[in-house]
């Protein structure tokens, strides 16, 4: 069972957020084709300066750079043009994500909770202990700790587009950060199942070795 949300409207913060996103990524796409400008100065600069130091005739040189030169530009413009179209696919859901205005939330007020040591690289992993019977994991990269998290009082928000389908997360805190009141080593990790994020188990984070082995 996965951790029940509710829809809301984005917060003014929220608001300023994706404005900010927005605004990020209008500006990587406009510069997008001035990154080709110093490619092409540098590749001027080496034409002319072998002209002027070889000895073989300009048009053997000139030939090589067009044939160099171009194929280095024609390959990043290739890359270039690549990535411009995959920001401006983000950029558009971004866009969406504004003009929904809305937001999931998936609010946790734990009395507790447990840290999984990190086994390779898959991440930050928690179980945190609500209604005093539950637990809920929260998983992945963007959640290491950081200011004011982990904590007892926070929630996980997406942005949504008007798809319904989410764009962007934040973690909403409210609350301090505090230690863990269980920290589950590497060894032991291994030999559990970790739920997915957000996955809800009823247990609490005493038997959290009971409820994983099962």
């Amino acid at each position: 069972m996965i951790l029940e949300s509710t829809h809301r409207p984005l917060t003014p913060a929220e608001q300023r957020l994706l404005g900010a996103r927005i605004r990020d990524l209008e500006s990587r796409v406009a510069r997008g084709p001035a990154v080709l400008i110093p490619g092409v100065a540098v590749i001027a600069i080496l034409w002319t300066a072998t002209l002027l130091l070889s000895d073989a005739s300009w048009w053997i040189v000139s030939s090589f750079w067009i044939v160099v030169g171009g194929g280095i530009l024609l390959w990043v413009s290739r890359d270039l043009k690549k990535d411009l179209a995959g920001l401006r696919i983000v950029l558009a859901e971004c866009e969406s994500a504004c003009r929904r205005n809305e937001a999931e939330d998936f609010r946790i007020e734990a009395t507790a909770f447990a840290e999984f040591e990190e086994v390779e690289d898959e991440g930050a992993c928690y179980a945190f202990e609500i209604d005093g019977r539950r637990l809920v994991f929260v998983s992945g990269q963007q959640f290491y700790p950081q200011a004011r998290f982990p904590s007892l009082d926070f929630s996980l928000v997406h942005l949504l587009n008007e798809r319904g389908e989410p764009v962007d997360g934040v973690i909403a805190k409210r609350g301090p950060a505090v230690s863990a009141d269980l920290v589950i080593p590497a060894i032991v990790k291994r030999g559990l199942e970790i739920p997915e994020h957000l996955e809800v188990l009823d247990g609490t984070i005493h038997q959290i070795e009971e409820v994983l082995e099962r």
